[in-house]
């Protein structure tokens, strides 16, 4: 009988990110190995590459990130619910570092194009319910959907956000950035108001 592995993939996707929050980018298997207190061949026992094992935490990260995002944008009332979406991406930064450093490391449309096979299924439907409580509350704020106030939401409660957040990823979060992530939000929200989105 062949003895349990002693490291799980996940214990080696939480040194990972230990790691990406200490080493940035440029982070090595090595790293990762002693930041789990494990052989470099128990990683790749795990992960065929370098790449896969960072992809995978990106995607384990994103996911991460999503469980309260997608509770703010499904709560009852839509004005709340897009100021708590927006709340959450500082909040979730502050909370989570290495996570929140761990998802700078690829964009969605990079690990399409040329990230490891073993993954790209969980990359291209990473985002699908979060796309799909966004057009739900498309429809409860604007009383219907397109394709531009889907935008709209977008930029009010990821994009704007995270452009605020973007350059304290790793570091001190200050509070502040959760008021002015709503407030932001808010008024970025307004542009689908009748007679406000340009054709």
């Amino acid at each position: 009988m062949s003895r349990p592995a002693k490291f799980s993939a996940d214990d080696l996707l939480d040194a990972a990110a230990r790691a990406v929050l200490d080493h940035g980018p440029q982070v090595s298997v090595a790293d990762v190995g002693r930041a789990a207190g494990a052989p470099v061949g128990s990683i790749y026992h795990r992960f065929r590459s370098r790449e896969e094992l960072l992809a995978s935490l990106w995607v384990r990260s994103i996911r991460r990130f999503h469980v309260g995002f997608l509770a703010a944008l499904r709560l009852p009332d839509p004005q709340a619910a897009i100021e708590a979406a927006a709340r959450h991406v500082p909040a979730h930064c502050r909370a989570h570092p290495a996570e929140a450093r761990a998802m700078t490391l690829f964009s969605r449309q990079h690990l399409l194009q040329g990230g490891p096979e073993s993954i790209r299924a969980a990359v291209e439907h990473v985002n699908d319910d979060i796309d799909g409580a966004t057009g739900d509350l498309c429809a409860r704020r604007y009383g219907s959907v397109s394709p531009e106030l889907q935008e709209i939401l977008v930029i009010a409660t990821r994009l704007s956000p995270y452009g605020l957040v973007r350059a304290f990823i790793g570091a001190d979060v200050p509070a502040l950035l959760d008021d002015a992530a709503a407030v932001s939000a808010t008024a970025i929200a307004t542009l689908g108001d009748a007679g406000s989105v340009r054709s």
